[in-house]
């Protein structure tokens, strides 16, 4: 076996933008450690908006792994256009964007070293993700004024005030608060009333605010997590929301459920989130769970429960 035979091929793109555009000085040393690790890698750096969605789409079939560095939005492109091109390269990631939601979920560390050990050496996961009408996405698909500010809210103030309910308290300054008059379905259940926030996601994290949910993400199970948001009718309302967000019960004005199709229809246009990105205006959304959809490195694990439970060991192998 000759040398081009044992070389791995390995599309790189890199988002130069992305988060505090830390890549650049890491970037040597990222590709040392591909070369040294028996990757032939092609570095690519994104020029614009998504150009790492076009890129993937043409030229995923000439490459056996993909590897992306950027935020949630950068990892959204590469996905949705590995599964546009419908070829089945494996996906490494090192996050390097502003929040890193999902890469919280896959048990990527932050650290740009450690991440690019798994990038390469992670095991190998199948992942669900989300269609939306006939767009794709990562993590989250979301509505409403929460889903807004989520992506807006400095760090240091969700680190201070922690969790999702911090959003709410700041609603109370908020004069006009934006409902939707909606009908919702999560598979065969149906609710009906204003509704300020939905989200279906498949992610530990949402707008960097941790454990949303009692229970643990199956990130291959095909099935998302939604949390409906009624509009308060005053203060004693409202009040009861952040306190269902707070405890993660369940009240009249807050909602969850775990569902695989997701249907929003409304009379006036409804403006969503894609994995923190606009995605666009409808008055008819649907949302489906796409089980195992694409093959990911993450955390070393075997499966969905352990990966979520492994913390210890990544860092002890790393």
């Amino acid at each position: 076996m000759n040398l081009r035979d044992k070389m791995k091929k390995l599309l790189y793109i890199y988002n130069p933008m992305s988060g505090q555009k830390t890549i650049g000085s890491h970037l040597s040393e990222i590709v040392e450690y591909f070369s040294k690790n028996s990757y032939f890698p092609t570095v690519y750096a994104t020029q614009k908006a998504n150009d790492a969605r076009e890129k993937v789409k043409e030229f995923a079939k000439d490459y056996q792994e993909i590897l992306v560095s950027g935020g949630d939005g950068t990892l959204d492109e590469v996905v949705s256009g590995l599964l546009k091109s419908q070829e089945k390269s494996i996906i490494g990631y090192i996050p390097t964007g502003s929040t890193n939601d999902f890469s919280r979920s896959l048990k990527i560390p932050t650290d740009i070293k450690k991440a690019t050990k798994l990038a390469v050496k992670g095991e190998v996961m199948d992942i669900d993700v989300g269609q939306f009408n006939s767009k794709f996405f990562t993590y989250v698909a979301a509505f409403g004024s929460i889903a807004q500010v989520s992506y807006e809210t400095d760090q240091s103030m969700k680190n201070i005030f922690g969790r999702f309910a911090y959003l709410l308290e700041g609603v109370k300054t908020v004069s006009n608060l934006k409902a939707y008059k909606a009908k919702i379905s999560v598979d065969d259940e149906v609710f009906e009333g204003e509704f300020i926030h939905f989200m279906a996601t498949n992610s530990v994290s949402v707008g960097g605010f941790n454990n949303f949910y009692k229970k643990n993400i199956g990130l291959d199970d095909g099935v998302f997590e939604a949390a409906l948001i009624k509009k308060p009718k005053g203060l004693i309302e409202l009040n009861q929301i952040i306190d269902g967000l707070r405890s993660k019960k369940e009240n009249d004005n807050v909602i969850f459920r775990s569902g695989s199709v997701f249907k929003v229809e409304s009379d006036e246009k409804i403006d969503w989130t894609l994995d923190g990105d606009f995605g666009g205006s409808y008055k008819k959304s649907e949302i489906k769970v796409l089980n195992r959809a694409v093959k990911m490195r993450c955390g070393f694990a075997k499966n969905s429960k352990e990966l979520l439970s492994n913390k210890k060991m990544i860092d002890k192998r790393l």
